[in-house]
């Protein structure tokens, strides 16, 4: 007979394993693709498992949404403090396959509006991380933050860097190169040390 322990650790491994199921699927055939039948395959468990962990699908959404949030808020947070932070952004935001899930779950919110509850705290979380990356790269470089406000800034590199990831995962290319290269071209300038003004 299991311990109270171990059949609390194998309960919350199967859970997981639910979560990271749908997750895939969710990343590699779309929200749709991820029904009760589906998830249970994919994480080689019996059906009705998926609703004794989750009451209903949207739970289960919301779970998946919540454990991603987590694990990309924390990499955020690290991954903005170094000596970068505008490069940096940029590079997180290329990453295909957090914005393929990322727009699986802005179609599901749609829909849902539980989904849609946790997708904006979690989008406005995201974006309160970001704004405060770009605004210490910012005053860094001496530019002036009512003429760039480091919240718009941070929101033309995550967006552009997002479309782009979006438009390849349909096989739009066209402009694709240049506006990298531009993008590139302007971050490697704010990343660069202000010169240091003449001394009198």
């Amino acid at each position: 007979m299991a311990t109270p322990r171990k059949a609390k650790s194998a309960d919350s491994a199967t859970r997981r394993r639910l979560i990271e199921a749908t997750a895939r699927l969710m990343r590699d055939e779309g929200y749709a693709a991820a029904t009760s039948r589906r998830v249970a395959a994919e994480a080689g468990v019996k059906q009705a498992l998926v609703y004794y962990y989750f009451p209903t699908m949207d739970d289960l959404f919301v779970e998946v949404l919540r454990a991603g949030a987590d694990t990309a808020l924390e990499r955020m947070r690290t991954a903005l403090t170094d000596d970068d932070p505008l490069g940096t952004l940029w590079a997180i935001n290329n990453d295909a396959r957090v914005t393929s899930l990322n727009t699986e779950f802005m179609a599901l919110a749609n829909h849902r509006k539980a989904i849609r509850a946790e997708l904006k705290a979690y989008a406005e979380r995201v974006r309160d991380i970001e704004t405060a990356a770009v605004t210490v790269a910012l005053r860094a470089n001496g530019l002036d933050l009512g003429e760039y406000p480091p919240v718009a800034v941070s929101m033309l590199i995550a967006q552009t860097a997002r479309s782009l990831c979006n438009e390849e995962a349909v096989g739009v290319t066209n402009g694709h190169q240049e506006l990298r290269a531009l993008v590139e071209r302007q971050l490697s300038r704010l990343a660069a040390p202000s010169p240091q003004a003449p001394t009198r």
